[in-house]
């Protein structure tokens, strides 16, 4: 079940002790953790009520030990199974309709969530690496349904100990059920990347930022897209 809105503030923090590669830091400044979490806070408690997103957390005692923030997909996006021609033309113009309008709530989104980032952030690069991202996932699995794993995060305190396999495997079972695959994206050089590939998924694309001197760093940055196919896919 989700958790109370109440634990946005813990879940923040453990976002924000996560968050400490250089290319983070570049993006949202040499901040303090506390801060940082402070900032995301607003933002995570709206996230929880949305009826896409899920918070999956585990905890030692009222501090949050480690979390992943995933977004499910909806019931409304299952197949219709019309076959008729007229029935595919139709669900070809919602699709259309539907695109246009994704594509103006994601502007509206974008604009919303770059007025809310801390002065402290590089709003530019934020925003060129989300869209980034955002191409790497479309392009990766072409609209098809799947689950997505936005964020994970283990306290420094509890990693090694198997908690983020856990909380990743959390969605498999639903997933199989569903016939659906799981999507993640991770620095090239995470070392968690391993650990995902270990738990089945495959990387599947990439997304590089070459030029990190327009944002004040140097060199360049690659995400990659993984992706775990269900079980029971033929």
């Amino acid at each position: 079940s989700q958790p109370p809105s109440t634990d946005s503030p813990a879940i923040a923090s453990l976002f924000a002790q996560s968050w400490t590669s250089p290319f983070t830091r570049l993006q949202f400044g040499h901040v303090d953790a506390a801060t940082l979490a402070e900032a995301m806070a607003p933002h995570i408690k709206e996230q929880m009520g949305k009826s896409h997103t899920r918070f999956v957390a585990m905890w030692n005692g009222e501090e949050g030990a480690a979390v992943t923030q995933w977004m499910i997909p909806q019931d409304h996006e299952e197949e219709t199974g019309r076959e008729d021609e007229s029935a595919r033309e139709e669900e070809e113009e919602e699709g259309k309709e539907e695109q246009e309008q994704r594509e103006e709530r994601e502007k509206f989104e974008d604009e919303a969530y770059r007025n809310k980032l801390p002065e402290c952030c590089n709003k530019d690069l934020v925003m060129e690496f989300t869209h980034g991202l955002r191409r790497l996932r479309a392009t990766i699995l072409g609209g098809r349904k799947h689950y997505l794993l936005e964020n994970i995060a283990t306290h420094p305190l509890h990693r090694s100990k198997g908690l983020a396999s856990k909380l990743v495997k959390w969605a498999f079972p639903q997933a199989d059920a569903q016939n659906v695959p799981i999507y993640l994206d991770t620095a090239s050089d995470n070392p968690a990347k391993g650990l995902y590939e270990k738990l089945g998924f495959q990387e599947q694309g990439r997304s590089t930022i070459k030029d990190l001197e327009r944002f004040g760093g140097e060199g360049g940055h690659t995400h990659v897209g993984l992706v775990r196919y269900p079980k029971n896919a033929a």
